[in-house]
């Protein structure tokens, strides 16, 4: 059914799927970049602040 979908797509319908499958690529690379951080790299990210703080209070 899905190939069949892909053989009959044409000019928007190309971009539309080429868009999906460059998002599905993105965050599985993220995702498996997220599973494979250690845990020097999640103690600086957990020090990182939240907050622009400002030295002149």
């Amino acid at each position: 059914m899905f190939k069949q979908h892909l053989a009959g797509a044409t000019g928007v319908d190309m971009y539309l799927i080429l868009s999906l499958f460059i998002f599905l690529i993105f965050f599985m690379v993220v995702a498996v970049r997220l599973f494979f951080f250690d845990k020097k790299e999640l103690d600086y990210l957990s020090n990182i602040p939240l907050e622009n703080k400002q030295e002149n209070e």
